[in-house]
């Protein structure tokens, strides 16, 4: 089991699964896909590319406890923080397209991933951006009006995901485990900078609480096989 089976068995889009495959044609030297594992993440986050200067990763941010929606981030893997980026499919699209008009120096190549994911034509990029001075700017876009990520709402160093707490210890977790507060222990879990082996002995713990207990157990495995 890795995270490619583990999109198409649990029922993550055809878009999704393609993106995360390395169907979408990137700029060169920017992001990898399928993505290079070896960097270190939490478990709530599911890669969907890596990029190897930072290191980190682009990826979905799914919960398991909670009502938390799926959203996507940016994990930083050597600081181990995260930043959110999008709400949505549509909003990532619009995200990573900016930063690639912003960061990289052949146009073409930046139009060819914006028609690659499906979010605009090739020559359409810089008249979408236009009005964009930069990051702060797509929240005038309509695709970000509705439900602004973290990022546009605090600026790119406030902008953690609303589930992200300051870090606590191991012990702190497993009392919030045994007293059913599974949410708090997931969001804490995925906050701090805890080893691998300690990570999946809570993940373990929290398996027999979670809903939906056979994804869960893959999504165990998956992370277990690329972090530990």
């Amino acid at each position: 089991m890795n995270y490619l089976d583990f999109l198409s068995k649990h029922g993550f889009s055809k878009e999704i699964q393609n993106i995360a495959k390395g169907g979408v044609a990137v700029p060169e030297f920017t992001f990898k896909a399928p993505a290079d594992l070896s960097f270190g993440f939490p478990p709530v986050l599911i890669p969907l590319w890596s990029e190897g200067s930072w290191p980190g990763y682009i990826g979905i941010a799914r919960h398991w406890f909670g009502d938390q929606p799926d959203t996507f981030i940016e994990y930083f893997s050597g600081e181990t923080s995260a930043i959110e980026i999008a709400k949505n499919l549509s909003q990532l699209k619009a995200w990573l397209v900016f930063d690639f008009l912003c960061n990289v120096p052949d146009l073409d190549e930046v139009g060819q991933f914006a028609e690659s994911i499906g979010f605009c034509r090739t020559n359409e990029v810089e008249a979408i951006f236009e009005e964009c001075e930069d990051v702060s700017g797509l929240a005038n876009l309509d695709i970000f009006k509705e439900d602004l990520p973290s990022v546009l709402k605090n600026g790119e160093k406030l902008g953690k995901p609303e589930w992200w707490l300051p870090p606590s210890g191991l012990n702190e977790i497993r009392n919030h485990i045994d007293c059913g507060r599974f949410d708090l222990a997931w969001r804490q879990l995925n906050s701090g900078g805890f080893e691998a082996s300690e990570i999946a002995d809570i993940l373990n713990l929290l398996s027999n609480h979670v809903e939906r207990k056979a994804e869960f157990r893959d999504l165990i495995i998956c992370w277990g096989n690329a972090n530990l």
